[in-house]
């Protein structure tokens, strides 16, 4: 994998509620734009020899928000203990060239991964047909779904591709009630993760103390040090995180 010594993004600029842009943007806004996006992308992309050898099964989406529509489904509600167990996952290591997810709402990442696999994509090489549309919001998904090990991503000439890993095969052959609490083991398999997590278990108001602590995690993190994210940068993740933890707290427990 190459250097992912990109240009400082705004974490909050050019990130909407939508994966697409807005279409009232100017043909220089637009392009401007999909440029930033592709260099985001590209940040965290293998070249195809990196373990792959040839396009298989291609897949070509048209991404638009359906992948963020939620459902109502029947999720057995657990209690603080239990979901304490679930971060209690054997550890995963994590490439540190990859990036640090800053996604705000966690729960988007998995209603995004849930209706991206209704779309026929098991075993297939991802390709996005309006690519040049997509916003900030589609790369933080993306970013996410790389670090927690439900996508692969790789590059052939200026072609991205999205690969599916056995991790994310494994999730979608799950119905949708158990989906979640896999997902939510996958989270746990960080050590980061899982430590920021568990701190708000033990600490659910969050105070400034337990913030500070917060703080001290990330900076420890190697993939938080391999982006030389500023103090301010990481305070931003810190408070990612509270609404990471309120969502879970909404979704499962009791």
């Amino acid at each position: 994998m190459g250097e992912n010594k990109l240009e400082k993004l705004n974490m909050v600029e050019l990130e909407w509620d939508s994966l697409l842009i807005p279409e009232d943007l100017s043909p220089n806004e637009k392009e401007a734009h999909a440029s930033t996006v592709f260099t985001y992308l590209s940040s965290f992309t293998q070249e195809l020899s990196e373990g792959v050898t040839a396009v298989t099964n291609p897949v070509v989406l048209e991404i638009d928000d359906s992948l963020l529509e939620t459902k109502e489904f029947d999720l057995e509600k657990i209690t603080s203990e239990e979901l304490f167990t679930y971060f209690q996952e054997e550890k995963t290591p994590v490439n540190a060239e990859l990036l640090f997810p800053k996604i705000k709402r966690i729960n988007k990442l998995f209603w995004f991964l849930h209706n991206l696999g209704q779309r026929g994509i098991s075993e297939s090489f991802i390709t996005i047909e309006n690519s040049e549309n997509l916003s900030m919001n589609f790369c933080r998904l993306i970013e996410g779904a790389i670090f927690f090990g439900f996508l692969k991503q790789v590059k052939q000439e200026d072609t991205i591709y999205f690969i599916p890993t056995q991790r994310y095969e494994d999730f979608m052959e799950k119905p949708l009630e158990k989906q979640y609490l896999f997902f939510l083991k996958s989270l746990g398999r960080n050590e980061t993760v899982s430590e920021l997590l568990q701190l708000q278990l033990n600490d659910p108001i969050f105070d400034n103390i337990s913030r500070q602590m917060a703080h001290n995690i990330l900076v420890k993190d190697p993939n938080i040090k391999n982006e030389s994210l500023s103090s301010e940068e990481i305070d931003f993740i810190v408070n990612n995180f509270r609404y990471w933890y309120l969502g879970i707290k909404k979704m499962i427990l009791k």
